[in-house]
């Protein structure tokens, strides 16, 4: 262990812990001064003169009712004197260290940057750091809300990779230095071992781009923060950051592990509330077509919410009638607006969700309290099923209550080892190839090309050069994947000079992204009951990415579309449609809109012809409306929860709140506009209801 290190992973402790929070779980007295050794004197119920000095001495700045461990303690003075990196139980209170931080140092840290892995930790830490700093900070989530409070002088940034590569906050970082960077969940730059090769062939792409805005941040950071689970080591080895290492096992709630090969009860209620785990969005239909015959006692719904959905998307579709009876499905498919619903409401504690079956989107990446969990499906590794484990049971002091942990399988019982923690290999800090983007790999994270990845960009090189006059350097700059941009030159003449931009969008997604149409297997004929085999055509008779990209009232005109061209639906197949399409909208927002990074950089170079390339022109600007609008809004909007139907009636009319200070604030003030209000949906008026029960 090097000097830098502080490791606090002793089993035998570990062990003792458990015993002693058994002890406090099940109501028993325990010793003061077995409290301090195991550094659990947050349950100290003595109110002696010493006992009430030390905690007086570890509250907390952010809220009063909060007594930090001793270990959290000793975190915040490693952080007050230099860079550090914490791995702990998910218990411990990784990301509430780093608020503390701020606010104790709020006077002297101005830029704050935060980057998470998904967009639902996004949601939720913007929630906390506009309860805790909203008067003092203003909070940014996309280069929108950059571009209108550039020059304010106190930010907190909160991004996911892809949003912190954006020309304008690049400018932005460029000029500033950034007081305080948090790396959230840092096992996600991890390399990826040769066993998984295939499940994650697909996250390449993003796992660069993540290695990429670590490299490029913690060379513009005064001070770093590093958080992530279960992690025994790791070694900055190229970076050289001079960084304090805390590890520790520190676990502060109490979970019983139980093997339930024969568990039916499947489902929770009001009094007791479960998430249900499932490794993809097919494993939860599977398991409700599988199990339909469940029945769950009907407490009463939200009729508002269920009205909005049936006739805003669809009576027939399957979340209607699970919602109805308490139930929320969540994963990554799940439109934004309904999972920010389904969170809100299992949190509540008179809320109408009491089950969420969801996947890891929902698991490992929101801090939505549970004490319930059941395992149906065996996660890829154990620490994964860790990290799962983790995510139950939730501090209380004043009524702690164990978690349950409900493990269907045998095989996910053997595998589970709360002491099998990971060597963390960051994919920037090795010069090691971890991945098969050769290219990117080492382009963006300064690694030695192969010879046969030299002669590839070369070759594409001299392309960009000689005809567009481009060099690879603003490639980079761009964030710009070296595949895509190899078939968008291969088909470069033939895709800007299409007539019809039906023509071009076909092309995107069958020359350029061909790799990322896993949404097509739900456009196949031969998936829905209709099918007729002695029709030539493999695909539905429409284009439901066209016609999303074209649609002014949402997903709602391309089901009206499917409904009439196929009369004869089922209730299954309306089911896959529907399904089918948050694929899709998933596809445009996140996969083609690489087409647009491409084309502004062109763009620049005034590449296009505005008459002669008007088709591809128009088809770009359908891609960046469909997740933007020019004002900046739609994306915010989008990010916090609000449907799209809601957003054109809000962003009309906030966009003259020029003097009001923050998204958040703009959004209260638009409560009080009745006549906006009240034409909101369901969704919308409880994301501000909420913002308002905080002002």
């Amino acid at each position: 262990m090097s000097s830098n290190d502080q490791k606090y992973l002793d089993t035998s402790m570990r062990d003792f812990r458990i015993e002693i929070l058994r002890q406090v779980y099940d109501d028993e007295v325990v010793e003061e001064a077995v409290l301090g050794i195991s550094d659990l004197d947050i349950y100290s119920t003595s109110d002696s003169f010493f006992t009430r000095i030390n905690k007086a001495a570890r509250q907390s700045f952010i809220n009063n009712n909060i007594i930090l461990t001793s270990e959290q303690e000793k975190c915040l003075q490693l952080l007050q004197v230099g860079n550090l990196f914490i791995s702990a139980p998910t218990s411990f209170g990784k990301t509430f260290i780093a608020l503390e931080y701020i606010m104790r140092n709020s006077s002297r840290i101005d830029d704050v940057v935060f980057v998470v892995p998904t967009i639902a930790l996004m949601n939720e830490l913007r929630e906390k750091c506009f309860s805790y700093f909203g008067k003092y900070y203003t909070l940014i989530t996309s280069d929108a809300e950059l571009k209108q409070y550039y020059d304010t002088s106190k930010k907190i940034i909160i991004v996911v990779p892809e949003r912190i590569s954006t020309k304008l906050f690049q400018q932005y970082l460029n000029a500033k230095k950034i007081d305080l960077l948090v790396y959230d969940e840092i096992y996600k730059l991890n390399s990826i071992d040769s066993t998984e090769q295939d499940d994650k062939k697909n996250e390449y792409s993003r796992l660069i781009k993540m290695n990429y805005i670590y490299k490029y941040l913690i060379n513009r950071a005064d001070k770093i923060l590093l958080l992530g689970p279960f992690i025994k080591s790791v070694s900055f080895d190229r970076s050289n950051i001079k960084i304090e290492k805390f590890i520790t096992n520190l676990n502060v709630v109490y979970n019983k592990i139980n093997y339930t090969p024969e568990l039916t009860s499947y489902f929770g209620e009001r009094s007791e509330k479960r998430f249900v785990y499932f490794s993809s969005p097919g494993s939860i239909k599977r398991f409700l077509e599988k199990n339909n015959h469940m029945s769950v006692e009907y407490n009463g719904s939200d009729d508002e919410i269920i009205d909005w959905i049936s006739e805003n998307i669809h009576p027939k579709w399957y979340y209607v009638e699970y919602l109805k009876q308490g139930i929320g499905i969540h994963h990554g498919k799940t439109p934004i607006f309904l999972r920010k619903y389904i969170e809100n409401e299992y949190a509540k504690l008179d809320g109408y969700i009491h089950t969420i079956l969801c996947t890891s989107t929902l698991v490992e990446g929101i801090n939505t309290p549970t004490n319930n969990l059941v395992i149906v499906d065996t996660p890829r590794n154990v620490f994964e099923l860790n990290n799962l484990i983790g995510r139950v049971g939730r501090l209380n002091i004043e009524n702690p209550k164990s978690g349950e942990i409900y493990i269907t399988s045998e095989e996910t019982y053997k595998m589970y080892n709360p002491d099998d923690w990971i060597d963390l290999k960051i994919v920037f800090e090795s010069d090691e190839i971890s991945t098969d983007s050769i290219e990117d790999e080492c382009l963006y994270l300064d690694k030695k090309l192969t010879q046969e990845a030299q002669d590839n960009v070369n070759s594409l090189s001299v392309k960009l050069e000689d005809r567009f006059n481009i060099n690879y350097t603003e490639i980079i700059e761009a964030g710009i994947e070296f595949k895509v941009l190899d078939r968008f030159i291969d088909c470069f003449d033939r895709i800007t000079n299409h007539e019809k931009e039906f023509q071009v969008i076909l092309d995107i997604k069958f020359k350029i992204l061909n790799e990322d149409n896993k949404y097509l297997s739900g456009m196949k004929l031969n998936k829905y009951s209709f099918y007729d085999p002695n029709i030539e055509s493999e695909y539905l008779s429409f284009d439901p990415v066209y016609n999303l990209l074209v649609s002014t009232k949402g997903m709602k005109f391309v089901i009206d579309k499917f409904s009439k061209a196929y009369k004869e639906y089922t209730t299954e197949d309306i089911n896959l449609f529907i399904d089918t399409l948050f694929q899709i909208d998933e596809f445009i927002k996140f996969k083609m809109m690489k087409v647009v990074a491409i084309y502004e950089l062109f763009d620049e170079k005034r590449i296009f012809n505005r008459e002669q390339n008007r088709a591809f022109i128009q088809s770009i600007n359908m891609i960046k409306a469909y997740y933007d609008s020019e004002d900046g809004y739609e994306r915010i909007l989008v990010d916090l929860g609000f449907p799209k139907e809601d957003i054109n009636l809000i962003s009309n009319r906030i966009v003259d709140y020029i003097d009001t200070n923050g998204t958040e604030n703009k959004l209260i003030k638009l409560r009080k506009d009745r006549d906006i209000f009240n034409q909101l949906s369901p969704f919308g008026k409880g994301i501000i209801n909420k913002m308002k029960s905080r002002d």
